[in-house]
């Protein structure tokens, strides 16, 4: 895109596009989706580390947790090229899990509830327009804004990802961390949260 904008433009063209793109398409479970990937990729990422011996559960949690980080960022700049279109359409495909496997079924179904609570606390603390605004910095990229004698161009994505989840991804890392190390620590010969759960209850 070769069009400049100045500042109010900016924030108009910006405000219009997330008012939009929450109207005509399903953002809740979009990030739905995109947390429910989120977590399977942390829980089995922490999975391989049991298996490879880590039992500490902090240390093996607080790894996992920066390696879903890192799939979250890659989902949602995948998410972000799909928001190109205004309107947008559910794809039914995405839903389908298949019924095959029941065991498999339960678990997506369990893990698709989980990114639904996830998602749902992340739109509560006003999540959703911070991922639009990462989505807008991807569809007009290149664009540039003039801000007095400054110029900026937009499509630094990532910046704005990490500016508007960081606080929310430290604070709910703290929190997994601290919960394990509290739970190990009652449980030392547990490695997971079932494990430590169970030895607990059975000692009291």
């Amino acid at each position: 895109m070769s069009e400049d904008w100045d500042s109010r433009q900016h924030q108009r063209e910006k405000r219009r596009f997330i008012e939009s793109r929450l109207q005509f398409h399903p953002v809740y479970f979009h990030a739905a989706l995109i947390f429910t990937i989120t977590w399977l990729a942390g829980w089995l990422f922490s999975w391989l580390l049991l298996k490879l011996g880590m039992h500490s559960m902090p240390l093996r949690y607080g790894i996992s947790y920066l390696f879903s980080y890192g799939v979250f960022i890659l989902c949602v700049r995948q998410w972000a090229n799909y928001m190109r279109s205004e309107r947008g359409s559910i794809d039914s495909g995405i839903l389908d899990v298949g019924t095959g496997d029941a065991e498999g079924c339960f678990f997506i179904i369990i893990a698709s509830i989980l990114g639904l609570q996830i998602a749902a606390l992340f739109a509560i603390a006003g999540g959703l327009p911070l991922l639009m605004e990462v989505a807008f910095e991807v569809v007009f990229a290149g664009v540039v804004v003039k801000r007095l004698s400054k110029k900026e161009t937009l499509g630094d994505w990532l910046s704005v990802l990490l500016r508007n989840t960081w606080m929310h991804a430290l604070v709910a890392l703290i929190a997994l961390v601290g919960l394990a190390g509290a739970l190990q620590a009652k449980a030392p010969h547990a490695s997971t949260f079932a494990a430590a759960v169970k030895q607990i209850n059975s000692s009291k």
